[in-house]
């Protein structure tokens, strides 16, 4: 067993100290150790470099004797054992990444993911860890790490006991005396579910726990399985907006906020939508995984163009669950779904790349804005195309079968087995649940950039759901056919330019980061360009002026504006729509349980 302990003084600081025991090194005479801390870590496929944030690396045998270490890489480090009996490595680590996949430490708490901030000994590969923490004695814990307490004469020390080294850092933790909890339970399984929440949120926890039960079930009853005897939702309301969750084998941490909002409808169901989506990830990526990502070698970049299955997918089950099991209404639904549409039609990257390169492209830019209009989004493009493979298998196999099938072959033949899945199994697994090889499908939605409409047109037309562009109240998008950020230093106002219709008249003149200050010789403000953009149109103006900073530069142009870019979405049920595209939508959306 490889033994750590975690220590922490001047929280406010962020420092914690960690050393890492390695005994019985001389038993099996290695001269060398190898200790690997990961570039990057599962559900965020980009290199993120932790050793970044370590600092005062030594390591020493069972004397306290300095030993012999280099670097091999940037994150790996080679130890001359020199004889030792013991090894001893201690290293600082900068703790202030607040987000569901980093670690923060501070007067009120500590939280971590070891995965941040903790070294596999390569030598080692079998073994189990045992983590101890310096914490205040009336912290509570969360985290999915077997707990146990060992007796000493000076005082009861708390151990976490990982199986293996992908065991413990699979397993985040947050320890605080603010700690709130509440668990429950759920018909169609034995296992106990865990909510913790850490932040200043006075959570109504009889509500939550009916509708976590709910999505529960319904994700339960589709998959038929879960093998787990625990899971935890972890977490972290913060007092400004946030909205992050990383997904885990027994357990997700979420960062939200602000907590101010928390019980505000959209927030609120911001709070179920996420965490839905984080507990299907149970299946699908942590156990239902592609070949590439098994093992994970989290020294390097793994590619692999499946991304659209693994968030694609699992974002269009995120929400679709919560109407179906009766968490959400068919209204909310629907009002949520034209989020996402819009989403959707307002990348211009989806005409550029597809959700297939993309997924391989995630280790690029996948995380970033990125230049402009490149990318799909394997969350965004990925859960249309499930959307639309979704409505096609429920008509050709009028109603018998659908994606729900898919997830289940796919859970059966590859999850349950512990095997990958190549791109090819999952043509494949798909061909067999729709009884025919829907090849138009994977070249047009999967393989080449397209905007979807006629697709999504006719699975909307499937349910008898009207599709409609309407109007965007936002004039800067509309008229100007830009994406903004509005600025302010306290002086001098500004919307910078952070995206653009290619399509669009302004396209011609501006671009991304140009900082527009006046229109119509108007200064603008926070509230002002809709006023200023709808006078001009009333008026008859055919042009409009724009002045706006470029490389600290000023430009004024006078251009044509446009009449309806970067439309909203809006999804009815049809008044018109026939018996059977009633009959199609309550299928959809039948609870499972």
């Amino acid at each position: 067993m490889l033994d750590y302990k975690i220590s922490y003084t001047q929280a406010h600081h962020h420092f914690i100290n960690i050393e890492l025991t390695i005994n019985h090194v001389d038993d099996i005479m290695e001269k060398e150790l190898s200790l690997q801390l990961p570039a990057w870590r599962p559900g965020r496929y980009t290199l993120q470099n932790f050793a970044k944030n370590i600092a005062q690396f030594n390591v020493f045998n069972e004397n306290d004797k300095p030993l012999e270490f280099s670097k091999a890489t940037k994150d790996n480090w080679r130890v001359k054992t020199d004889g030792a009996k013991t090894v001893k490595v201690h290293y600082t680590y900068y703790a202030n990444q607040m987000d569901a996949g980093g670690c923060y430490v501070d007067e009120k708490q500590i939280y971590l993911n070891f995965i941040c901030c903790c070294l596999e000994v390569k030598n080692r590969p079998d073994s189990m860890y045992r983590m101890h923490i310096e914490m205040p004695s009336r912290y509570k814990i969360a985290c999915a790490l077997e707990q146990k307490i060992e007796k000493t004469q000076d005082k009861d020390k708390n151990f976490l006991i990982a199986e293996n080294f992908f065991h413990l850092i699979d397993s985040p933790l947050i320890a605080s005396d603010t700690l709130q909890h509440k668990s429950y339970k759920v018909a169609n399984s034995e296992a106990n579910f865990h909510i913790w929440i850490q932040g200043d949120w006075n959570i109504n926890f009889e509500k939550a726990v009916d509708e976590f039960q709910k999505f529960t079930q319904d994700q339960i009853a589709l998959f038929k399985d879960f093998p787990s005897t625990d899971y935890h939702f972890m977490f972290q309301i913060l007092p400004y907006p946030k909205y992050h969750g990383v997904e885990h084998c027994h357990s997700t941490v979420i960062t939200l906020g602000a907590d101010y909002d928390m019980d505000g409808v959209v927030r609120y169901n911001d709070f179920l939508g996420i965490s839905s989506h984080e507990l299907f990830h149970f299946w699908n990526i942590m156990r239902i995984r592609p070949k590439e990502l098994m093992p994970y070698d989290l020294s390097k970049e793994t590619y692999f163009k499946t991304g659209f299955v693994a968030e694609g997918l699992t974002t269009y089950y995120g929400d679709y669950v919560l109407c179906r099991s009766g968490v959400w209404s068919q209204e909310y639904y629907l009002k949520d779904f034209e989020t996402l549409l819009k989403r959707h039609f307002h990348n211009n990257g989806r005409l550029n790349l597809s959700v297939a390169d993309s997924s391989y492209d995630l280790w690029l830019d996948g995380y970033e804005l990125g230049i402009p209009n490149r990318k799909s989004s394997i969350y965004v493009e990925g859960a249309m195309a499930a959307f639309i493979l979704d409505m096609k298998i429920r008509k050709s196999s009028n109603n018998e079968k659908s994606l729900d099938n898919v997830m289940v072959k796919m859970w059966e033949d590859f999850g349950k087995k512990e095997i990958g899945y190549s791109l090819e199994d999952y043509h494949n697994v798909v061909d067999q649940v729709a009884g025919e090889h829907i090849k138009d499908y994977f070249e047009k939605c999967i393989y080449s950039p397209n905007a979807l409409n006629t697709y999504l047109k006719e699975a909307f037309d499937y349910i008898g759901i009207e599709k409609e562009f309407i109007h965007n109240d936002n004039e800067i998008e509309r008229r100007l056919g830009l994406k903004t950020v509005f600025q302010t230093n306290g002086v001098n106002n500004g919307y910078f330019v952070v995206g653009f219709s290619p399509t669009s008249e302004v396209a011609k003149f501006l671009t991304v980061n140009d900082e527009i200050v006046a229109i119509n010789s108007y200064k603008l403000d926070a509230i002002n360009p809709n006023t200023i953009l709808k006078k001009a149109v009333k008026e008859g103006k055919s042009e409009i002026e724009i002045s706006f900073f470029r490389d600290n530069q000023l430009h004024t142009i006078k251009t044509k504006y446009d009449e309806n870019q970067y439309p909203n979405i809006k999804l009815t049920v049809k008044e018109d729509a026939s018996e059977e595209q009633k009959e199609n939508l309550k299928k959809w959306l039948m609870p499972l349980v």
